[in-house]
């Protein structure tokens, strides 16, 4: 049986560490510092989206399945984990040591490490503005499930956008996506006691 003390630790459980300031925390630069480099990440992925959902889809200039049907026949696989990122101008695969986040643009001077041609500044101008985006909202907001449901609809959002922009259409897996978080959001928000005072 729950005592009024293990109810009161339910709706804190479930919410994170409700109303966290990190910058009262010992160290929570830290924890921004983190979840800047988590939203690198995320930025990256979120280039690989922007990229290859169009191709997928068959929307905007791919509508013809042309460019799909090429690389199916060029890596056997195309979706959005494989074939592994390469560079536009030679096709080179990108190593692993060269695809670390806004650092390996930094590092090879924003060129391609096998044939020297610059590498577009997008990819790192995404990959940086989703580090301070998370850094910045887990420093101002702190942390909840609620609050950290932000995260995934920024990257959704900007997908689902991105992409708009570029064909004109609007891919529904990603609105859906976009939709369901936010309605987790506001439901946990709503209807779990104690994440927000």
């Amino acid at each position: 049986m729950l005592t009024s003390r293990h109810k009161m630790l339910v709706p804190s459980i479930l919410a994170g560490v409700p109303d966290m300031d990190l910058s009262t925390v010992p160290n929570g630069w830290i924890i921004a510092l983190w979840f800047g480099v988590v939203g690198m990440c995320v930025g990256s992925f979120a280039n690989v989206v922007v990229y290859r959902l169009p191709i997928i889809r068959k929307l905007g200039d791919q509508a013809d399945g042309q460019k799909l049907q090429e690389l199916i026949a060029k890596h056997g696989k195309f979706n959005l984990s494989l074939p592994r990122s390469s560079c536009p101008c030679c096709g080179t695969k990108i190593k692993a040591l060269h695809n670390i986040p806004v650092l390996s643009w930094i590092l090879l001077r924003g060129k391609c490490a096998s044939c020297a041609k610059p590498i577009p500044i997008k990819y790192p101008a995404v990959e940086l503005l989703f580090g301070i985006a998370f850094a910045a909202y887990v420093w101002s907001d702190g942390l909840s499930v609620a609050g950290l449901l932000t995260l995934p609809v920024m990257a959704i959002g900007f997908c689902l956008f991105t992409i708009f922009l570029q064909t004109r259409r609007i891919v529904k897996s990603l609105a859906f996506a976009y939709v369901g978080a936010v309605v987790l959001q506001l439901i946990i928000i709503n209807f779990v006691p104690g994440i927000y005072v």
